[in-house]
């Protein structure tokens, strides 16, 4: 078989792997992580060899991310850490393969596309695989993984799942009512910073329609009065799961404020998010690294000491990684996003794609300031995944499949 045969076949081929790619993913399928680091392993290696591949590429964007990750990696080095059970190391080398997809993903004409295909094929399923999940087991749903990773991809592919195709797949039509079927899942997880996502997208949502709504008449509005009522009733049920949880965490918080000690989940934070500014302060540019952050944090928390050295890391995005990489590698992350949002915001004449990129960048930050969101792997696949995936396809004619949309 001819070089260009094998192209041509997997042109097609790349294409279905995206799409199975996001979709097990948003499940997580293990072997769903395969998908994209065959892209990264393809980016790596037209980087090297075909450098003509780099023309039109997201140079900014990927220059930034490869920046930081390189780093991490010289920060960790410097410090001799062991290569062993290095966390930074690994986080570091998925960042700088993340940063090459887009040059992996120039066989898929529409990568976009197969992202929102994916990820609506994945909210349907989740559909019928959460609420039997919760039904069986009557606890907290992550579909055998930790419910608060479960939640945020969920998140991810929630907001993926209205990136227009130009209604390229007449069974899975454009719309931006595929976000909120996002709502079961993450409700059941018990995530509360995920839960934030449909609050901001709502709000986004009703700044678009409000005007449309006016200018429509009566009937459109009716209906659209309606339907927010049927989903009102349909989430009675739900309400009392959701009010539990916050409970929860308003009395941690009460019974922190009285004692000074942290026993649950918020107060917990709390106590080390205190402790982890006083270690900054102490180290704040290049901070005191990955592997002993929460020795150093526990040294200060006092009696919480004991508490906090349960948790692997600060469950805060920012605190953790200026105290990982110092406040230069806060703001080598802090410009991954910023130009990805710059690029978007350029090149982009799509609204709807202009706010998925918005709000994804803002669900990071917002979910980020309660976990963990860029110390693993699946949350990691999932954030510069779906911003490679976007900026490569504002590199494409006709991106996203809309007539008279091109790039600026």
């Amino acid at each position: 078989m001819s070089v260009k045969r094998i192209l041509l076949l997997r042109r097609r081929l790349d294409a279905m792997l995206l799409g199975a790619g996001i979709f097990g993913l948003t499940l997580l399928v293990s072997v769903a992580k395969a998908a994209f680091l065959f892209f990264a392993a393809c980016g790596i290696y037209l980087a090297v060899f075909r450098p003509k591949t780099w023309r039109g590429m997201p140079r900014a964007f990927i220059g930034a991310l490869v920046a930081w990750a390189i780093w991490q990696i010289a920060l960790s080095l410097a410090r001799g850490e062991p290569l062993s059970g290095n966390r930074t190391l690994s986080y570091a080398a998925l960042e700088f393969a993340c940063a090459l997809l887009p040059l992996g993903l120039g066989l898929v004409r529409r990568p976009a596309q197969m992202l929102a295909l994916g990820a609506r094929l994945a909210l349907l399923a989740l559909l019928v695989l959460t609420p039997i999940e919760y039904w069986r087991t009557g606890m907290r749903v992550g579909l055998g993984g930790n419910e608060a990773i479960f939640a945020f991809v969920v998140g991810v592919a929630a907001l993926l799942a209205r990136i227009p195709t130009g209604n390229a797949f007449r069974f899975l039509p454009d719309g931006i009512a595929w976000t909120y079927l996002g709502v079961v899942p993450i409700i059941l997880s018990g995530t509360r910073a995920a839960m934030l996502l449909f609050v901001v997208t709502a709000l986004v949502d009703a700044a678009r329609l409000l005007p449309r709504i006016r200018a429509s008449g009566r009937r459109r509005a009716g209906m659209v009065v309606g339907g927010l009522v049927l989903v009102s009733v349909a989430a009675v049920p739900l309400i009392s799961f959701v009010g539990a949880r916050i409970e929860t965490g308003v009395a941690e918080m009460n019974a922190y404020e009285e004692s000074g000690l942290a026993s649950g989940s918020v107060d917990v934070r709390l106590a080390m998010w205190s402790s982890a500014v006083a270690v900054l302060a102490e180290r704040p540019f290049v901070g005191v690294g990955g592997m002993s952050r929460m020795e150093e944090v526990g040294r200060l928390a006092g009696p919480n000491a004991g508490a906090v050295l349960r948790y692997q890391h600060l469950h805060n995005l920012v605190l953790d990684e200026a105290l990982s990489s110092g406040l230069i590698g806060l703001a080598l992350m802090l410009s991954v996003f910023g130009l990805f949002l710059v690029d978007v915001s350029r090149r982009c004449a799509s609204r709807i794609v202009r706010d998925v990129s918005t709000v994804l960048v803002v669900y990071v930050f917002v979910f980020g300031l309660f976990h963990g969101v860029l110390l693993n792997e699946w949350m990691l696949l999932a954030i510069f995944g779906s911003m490679a995936t976007i900026l490569t396809e504002l590199r494409r004619p006709r991106p996203f499949g809309l007539p008279g949309l091109s790039s600026r």
